[in-house]
């Protein structure tokens, strides 16, 4: 958490090192069982990306945070990932996207004592409220950012609340200029925030907060006062150039140089002017950052003030220089554009692949449920056949029995009529027939469940002819033909064996000196994936007899010794 936290300090003088702390924090993270760590750090990465102007990975770090935050318990970091979330969407332009984010962040984070997380998706939902031009709104949320703040008892965050009611004053003043105490209330707010900054300067890490306050009131007073302010323009000017070269923030420092200049030119100083402007190129040519798009503006604000000066050469050759700087400005937001939309796709894609295992779960769980009501009414015919069965075989036997009895009492009276011996033989006839009626039954039972099952396929083959199939019948069907394809996916999956392990073929390509067909290749995979030689060869599509000499063939090729198992080496790569 520390190491982050520094990352976070440096992350505005020097990015660079910023993100190898970043990145040594990931790694940190990664040896804690807690989630939550992990969260951290790639959240901690989504800022140190943006610094280090690389979007797509900040992009690609962010929802890793997010990621991680579904597998923890911790209702701080789960907030913490939506707002990283949230506020990288607020700088690629998607207010909506990023409101429906931050209020996610504030359903985890509401409640618990994350104060400075809380601050930090307030004063990024009061800033999508100014965009949006609803001013209560954003006074609501400014507000709820102070009273964050505030708890926080964080210096960095109560400086930003205080920015933030300054900004809402100010946007209130731009709407009614007739009301001057909206703008005093806005100079109320600069100014404590200017006094906090320099009592408690120490404990301040983002220094360049200030500078943005410092620049945002030297703008309230070169707009909306005379011209006898110029000198307390200047003077918030100079306080805030003098953080801006200290943090290295450089839109402030391109900003006061572009004032600076302005001013210079209002009074008729071009030389001072223009000494100004290439101050500012040198900043910004020794920065890190490539900053196109500053360096264009300096390039036109030169050609114009050379063209006021009257030297043509001079303003051709910057604006030269500006139109060159213009094409790789133009060039580099191709390349982001592009790079933004690959991860995109890349986005997409994986959503896409997300939703159709989801389908094929409960498409699997549908058919779980199939088969555990097939069993179960198979079951129960069973059950019924066999207590049928058992039925008969019982009044079989007590009938042999009594047949045996009256046989018994047949040899004791001898001597009985011949009536009554014939009538014992017609009865013994009789009961031969039942015993043969009763094996014809059985076998007429076995036949109606082969007969049953054959049936069960013509319905099945009904359904697939039928036209007007309800939903009933089709999802049915769709049940049948999703098994079959879940085996060939099965089947594709299990084949293909180069997409999966590339090493392994180029270990084999290596040994037979690339000798190997494909066909090989493949049947190497199948031997590595344990497949017995009667399977290899059904899926090869060969004859049982041919794998033994695709076999030695292959050991040939592979430089192998008769006392070598084939299966075995195979194994081992």
């Amino acid at each position: 958490m520390t190491m982050g936290l520094l990352a976070k300090a440096l992350s505005t003088t020097d990015a660079k090192k910023a993100l190898e702390i970043g990145l040594q924090t990931l790694q940190l993270s990664r040896t804690l069982p807690d989630l939550q760590y992990r969260v951290f750090a790639f959240g901690t990465l989504t800022n140190l990306y943006y610094r280090t102007d690389d979007m797509p990975k900040a992009q690609i770090v962010s929802d890793s945070a997010l990621w991680y935050a579904g597998k923890t318990t911790s209702r701080e970091m789960k907030g913490f990932a939506w707002f990283k979330k949230a506020w990288l969407e607020t700088l690629l332009g998607k207010p909506k996207e990023s409101m429906q984010s931050s209020l996610e962040a504030l359903k985890y984070l509401e409640g618990t004592d994350a104060y400075s997380y809380q601050f930090s998706v307030y004063y990024n939902i009061a800033g999508i409220y100014s965009e949006w031009n609803d001013l209560p709104a954003k006074k609501k949320y400014a507000l709820l950012a102070v009273q964050a703040a505030e708890k926080s008892g964080d210096f960095d965050n109560l400086l930003m609340a205080e920015q933030g009611m300054a900004a809402y004053y100010h946007y209130c003043y731009k709407q009614n200029k007739k009301n001057t105490v909206l703008l005093d209330s806005s100079l109320f707010h600069n100014h404590k925030a200017i006094n906090l900054y320099y009592t408690q300067k120490q404990r301040i890490t983002l220094k360049s907060t200030m500078a943005i306050i410092a620049l945002n009131t030297a703008n309230l007073y070169q707009s909306y006062f005379p011209a006898s302010y110029k000198d307390s323009v200047f003077h918030y000017l100079n306080m805030s150039l003098k953080i801006g070269l200290e943090t290295k923030h450089i839109d402030v420092i391109s900003n006061c140089y572009g004032m600076m200049s302005d001013l210079e030119i209002e009074r008729g100083n071009y030389q001072k002017a223009e000494a100004l402007l290439d101050s500012g190129l040198v900043v910004l040519r020794a920065d890190s950052v490539s900053n196109l798009h500053t360096m264009v503006q300096f390039m036109m604000a030169l050609s114009n003030l050379a063209e006021k000066k009257g030297d043509k050469t001079a303003a051709l050759k910057y604006y030269k220089e500006y139109h060159r700087k213009f094409e790789e400005l133009f060039d580099a937001e191709k390349l982001a554009i592009t790079k933004q939309l690959d991860v995109q796709y890349q986005s997409e894609k994986n959503e896409a692949a997300l939703k159709s295992l989801r389908q094929t779960a409960a498409l699997n769980k549908k058919l779980n449920y199939l088969y555990i009501f097939l069993t179960i009414v198979a079951s129960i015919a069973l059950l019924l056949l066999f207590g049928s069965y058992h039925f008969r075989l019982k009044a079989t036997r007590h009938q042999q029995q009594l047949l045996e009895k009256e046989k018994e009492d047949a040899e004791l009276r001898v001597r009985l009529k011949e009536e009554e011996a014939m009538r014992l033989m017609a009865e013994q006839q009789l009961l031969q027939e039942r015993q043969d009626r009763l094996q014809k039954d059985l076998l007429a039972g076995s036949l109606q469940v082969e007969q049953k099952d054959e049936l069960l396929q013509a319905v099945q083959k009904k359904i697939e002819e039928s036209k007007s199939r309800d939903n009933v019948l089709r999802q049915i069907n769709q049940i049948i033909d999703q098994n079959k394809r879940i085996d060939d996916t099965i089947g594709a999956y299990k084949a293909d064996f180069d997409n999966i392990n590339p090493e392994f073929f180029e270990k084999l390509k290596e040994k037979s000196a690339n000798s190997l067909s494909r066909l090989d290749l493949k049947h190497c995979s199948y031997i590595s994936i344990g497949l017995t030689n009667k399977e290899i060869a059904q899926r090869l599509g060969i004859a049982p007899k041919s794998i033994l000499m695709a076999r030695y063939r292959i050991k040939l090729k592979l430089g192998l010794g008769k006392e070598i198992d084939l299966d075995e080496y195979i194994r081992t790569l």
